[in-house]
C-alpha cells in the first residue's frame, strides 16, 4: 500500500510538471540567471523553444589575479651579490567569454539536460607580468656586456629566459577564440513551477591546444616540465577547460 501511494504521488506530480511546461513555447517566457563556477561570474538570458529544447545567451567574467616571485638565476657569482634575487610576477587569468547554449531535455517534466553550444572569448586566456615596470633593468644592463654563457634571467619549467630591452619580463598563453561546448545539467533553465529556480551545468569547452609565448618566443611541451611557471605552466597542459557552474534561475514572465 505504501509503494502504491509513493508511485501515485510521484505520478501526479510527473503528470503535473509535464501539463505545466506545456505552456513552454517559442520565447513564451524568459528568465535571468545567475552564477559562479569555473567560468567566473556568469549570468545570461534563457527563452524556451518547446517543452523540449531552450535556448540561452549571456557573459561569463573571470576576474582572477595572483602574485608570485621568480627566482633570478645568475651565472656570474659576484652579479649575484648585488642584483636582484627574485622578481615580482603578476598571474592574471582573461577569461571573460559570451556563450550561447541549447538545453536539451528528454521529456516534458525532466530536469536533467544535455547541452551544446559555444563560448567565445579572447584568444589570450593567461599573462603573467612584473609588478613593477621595469624591475630588472639592472639586469638588463648587466646582459648587454656579458657574453651569452654568463647573462642572467629567470627559469620559467625548464626555459632559462632573459628580461627584455626595457628591464620586464612576461609570457602568456593563446587558444581558440571559438570554443565548442557539450556538457549536461540539471534543473530547468527557464522554471515554470516557480519564481525562483537552481540548476547546475557540467561539461568542457574546447579551446585547442594552447600556445605559450614568453619574451615573444614560443615555448615547446619540454619547455614546461619544471618546477616554476604557477598557472601559465598548469593550463599550457590543457587542450579543454572543465566548467562547473552553480546558477540560481528568476523567472521574468
Amino acid at each position: 500500500m505504501i509503494a502504491v501511494a509513493i508511485t501515485t504521488v510521484v505520478s501526479a506530480q510527473a503528470q503535473e510538471n509535464e501539463k505545466e511546461n506545456d505552456d513552454l513555447g517559442l520565447f513564451n517566457h524568459a528568465s535571468l540567471s545567475v552564477g559562479l563556477g569555473t567560468t567566473g561570474i556568469t549570468a545570461d538570458l534563457c527563452l524556451p523553444i518547446t517543452p523540449y529544447v531552450s535556448v540561452r545567451g549571456g557573459a561569463d567574467i573571470f576576474p582572477f589575479k595572483y602574485t608570485t616571485d621568480l627566482e633570478v638565476e645568475y651565472r656570474n657569482a659576484l652579479a649575484e651579490r648585488v642584483l636582484p634575487e627574485t622578481v615580482t610576477v603578476t598571474g592574471k587569468l582573461s577569461m571573460t567569454t559570451g556563450h550561447l547554449l541549447f538545453d536539451f531535455y528528454p521529456s516534458k517534466q525532466s530536469t536533467f539536460r544535455i547541452t551544446a553550444g559555444a563560448y567565445l572569448g579572447g584568444e589570450k586566456v593567461a599573462e603573467a607580468y612584473n609588478k613593477e615596470d621595469g624591475a630588472l633593468a639592472a639586469v638588463t644592463a648587466y646582459n648587454r656586456i656579458m657574453p651569452d654563457n654568463q647573462k642572467a634571467g629567470y627559469t620559467l619549467g625548464n626555459y632559462f629566459l632573459t628580461p627584455d630591452e626595457n628591464g620586464n619580463v612576461y609570457a602568456h598563453i593563446k587558444v581558440a577564440a571559438f570554443r565548442p561546448y557539450v556538457g549536461i545539467g540539471f534543473g530547468r533553465v527557464v522554471p515554470t513551477k516557480s519564481r525562483v529556480a537552481f540548476n547546475c551545468d557540467l561539461g568542457v569547452q574546447f579551446w585547442g591546444k594552447p600556445k605559450v609565448t614568453c619574451q615573444d618566443q614560443e615555448l615547446k611541451d619540454e619547455d614546461l616540465k619544471g618546477d616554476d611557471g604557477g598557472v601559465v605552466r598548469y593550463i599550457s597542459k590543457m587542450s579543454v577547460w572543465p566548467v562547473l557552474n552553480m546558477r540560481a534561475t528568476f523567472r521574468l514572465f
